[in-house]
């Protein structure tokens, strides 16, 4: 599905041979790390013939597993096997596992992960409704999905039948989008769910990213998808519930928004139409807010449509940036900063720092905002 990504630190690695044996248990995970350390520190004591019965919670089997793939053979051949399929893994020691999943209180061990997944991304929106949609709801969707990445955002969709699937479809169709979209998926990259959707899987990796924390070969169940909403809200600065009936799935992510201090935005409906009972709850509950066009969404965020409609600047192919300024343009396109924030996201000192934002400002790439901080 993707290119081949072999070149994994010794962090990463450990997190691999975890994640090979307890696939996305992250409560287990957790446990176990709290009472060996970090993946790399069990990882080290296992090799060195130490005996993990400690760790009760796991069984026999778990326990002999970890012990018997804990070897550099063991995991360069996981590797392999990964490399084979096109997935590469982002592990919570990887440089591109996204800030925003970071924030969350249980935040994957490992993404297995088909195209380019980032570590921050310009203003992700999660769009989500109804499986069960109305022919309106997925025209609403697929419109909402289209606009946003039309101006810039990156649509996260869990590529559910319906409103998800076409929110996505909708941000595939900007040409101009650099990365319109990302895919969170409730089963593993190789077990598509559902398999009606797997040319458009491959679609979204060409220009954004399929991801699952779940192991590639892992089949859905009735707990995979719930647990994978969390993801979906995580990854997200809002998100936008297009058509949701009174006991809609749609509600766990927007608890989970709730949760992580996300933002929620529903489209209204008829108060007589059953699949807007549910988006229609949350914003007579206050728990969303009414959004009727996708200005609505982008003001809550300081942009306004007018203004990148007036503006003959576009946002700039960050392939033709220095490796510094893709540095600092990373940094600034999840919002504007100020240059004390920006020598903490860069690693730059103040000096160069403001040599590069004198290049970027000349170029018209970035602008300085009149409380001396920056913005794309």
């Amino acid at each position: 599905m993707g290119d081949k990504h072999t070149d994994y630190t010794e962090r990463e690695r450990a997190w691999l041979w975890i994640s090979r044996v307890l696939g996305a248990r992250v409560a287990a995970i957790e446990r176990l790390l709290k009472a060996g350390g970090s993946p790399a520190e069990l990882r080290r004591a296992v090799l060195s013939g130490k005996d993990l019965g400690f760790a009760e919670h796991l069984s026999d089997k778990e326990r002999a597993l970890l012990s018997s793939s804990a070897n550099d053979a063991s995991i360069d051949r996981y590797i392999a096997w990964l490399d084979g399929f096109g997935v590469y893994a982002v592990t919570r020691d990887s440089a591109d596992y996204p800030d925003l999943l970071r924030q969350i209180y249980d935040p994957p061990a490992v993404l297995y992960s088909a195209g380019r997944l980032k570590r921050q991304t310009e203003l992700p929106i999660a769009v989500i409704g109804s499986r069960k949609s109305s022919d309106y709801g997925v025209e609403i969707a697929e419109y909402f999905g289209r606009q946003l990445a039309k101006y810039g955002a990156c649509v996260v969709s869990g590529l559910a039948v319906g409103c998800d699937a076409a929110a996505s479809k909708g941000a595939l169709s900007v040409a101009e989008s650099e990365y319109p979209t990302v895919a969170v998926l409730g089963s593993g990259l190789l077990n598509i769910y559902p398999a009606k959707n797997k040319k458009l899987c491959r679609e979204i990796a060409e220009r954004g990213a399929v991801i699952s924390e779940f192991l590639p070969n892992a089949k859905p169940t009735r707990f995979s998808f719930p647990q994978r909403n969390r993801i979906i809200s995580g990854l997200s600065r809002g998100v936008l519930v297009v058509e949701a009936g009174a006991n809609s799935g749609t509600s766990i992510t927007v608890d989970f928004a709730l949760d992580q201090g996300r933002d929620v935005f529903a489209a209204p409906g008829r108060i007589t139409d059953k699949l807007s009972f549910g988006t229609n709850a949350m914003i007579k509950r206050g728990e969303a807010k009414p959004v009727f066009d996708v200005d609505d969404i982008f003001a809550e965020y300081g942009i306004h449509l007018e203004e990148l409609e007036s503006s003959p600047v576009k946002n700039p192919d960050t392939a033709r940036l220095s490796p510094p300024q893709r540095r600092i343009f990373s940094a600034l396109v999840t919002g504007e900063k100020n240059a004390e924030e920006l020598c903490e996201a860069t690693g730059f000192g103040i000096a160069e720092l403001n040599m590069h934002l004198t290049e970027m400002e000349l170029s018209g790439i970035i602008r300085q905002l009149s409380n001396n901080s920056y913005s794309v």
